[in-house]
């Protein structure tokens, strides 16, 4: 009877190792993109552990190629591929065979928002600047900058623009101007020239004076008059 025990326990401890791969395996929650969040033409990182069992390679219409490239091992029991978002705007799922079942992931491509631009990058010094966002741009409203002498505030508004203009201090040098855009300050450089050496308006030349009245010089040889002649 203790024999018949003994088998008996010595199976089910079998059964056990057996089995705790697929029981592990089966607490895997398949594959993992880095980001649920791309910008258009993004890298896309795919990765899944060992334990989740995929194979083939990853599939979106949201990818460029619409598939990932080849799982290669990315570190200890785990592998990894790449994509590329796609360049549309939207909302796309990721899919991958993992245990003989289909694994979806979603993700979005957002459309890319415009910052600020300057009207120019190089500015002399003291002289005039406008700073201007087009109406999609998540950018606040007013740019601030070392090199300006005040902020300057975007209240002048075209079709698709809003406008700002100032000035720059008169000390040259180069400048971040700086604007909250999407939660994040972002940044865009300018130069400040020196101004340009004032011309001196040069005096208008005096009339010449009057040459004096040149003497009449006698030619040589001319016959003399007066006077005895020789005997």
């Amino acid at each position: 009877m203790n024999i018949i025990k003994a088998a008996a326990g010595l199976a089910a401890v079998a059964a056990a190792l057996t089995f705790a791969p697929f029981a592990n395996a089966q607490s895997s929650d398949g594959f993992q993109l880095d980001k649920t969040e791309y910008a258009p033409g993004d890298y896309i990182t795919i990765s899944y552990d060992v334990s989740a069992r995929c194979e083939g390679k990853a599939y979106s219409n949201g990818f460029i190629n619409w598939y990932s490239s080849d799982f290669l091992v990315g570190g200890p029991k785990t592998y990894v591929a790449e994509a590329n978002a796609s360049f549309v705007p939207g909302s796309y799922t990721a899919e991958l065979t993992c245990k003989g079942e289909k694994v979806t992931r979603a993700f979005t491509v957002a459309a890319p928002r415009d910052k600020f631009t300057l009207d120019k990058t190089e500015v002399e010094a003291g002289g005039d600047i406008s700073v201007m966002k087009t109406k999609q741009s998540d950018c606040g409203e007013v740019a601030t900058s070392p090199g300006f002498t005040a902020p300057i505030k975007l209240e002048h508004e075209s079709v698709n623009l809003r406008i700002g203009n100032g000035k720059v201090v008169d000390q040259a040098g180069t400048y971040q101007a700086e604007m909250t855009c999407g939660g994040k300050q972002v940044q865009v450089e300018f130069v400040v020239t020196a101004k340009a050496p004032a011309q001196a308006v040069a005096d208008k030349p005096k009339a010449a004076a009057k040459s004096a009245k040149s003497p009449i010089v006698k030619p040589k040889g001319a016959p003399q008059t007066g006077g005895g002649a020789t005997a």
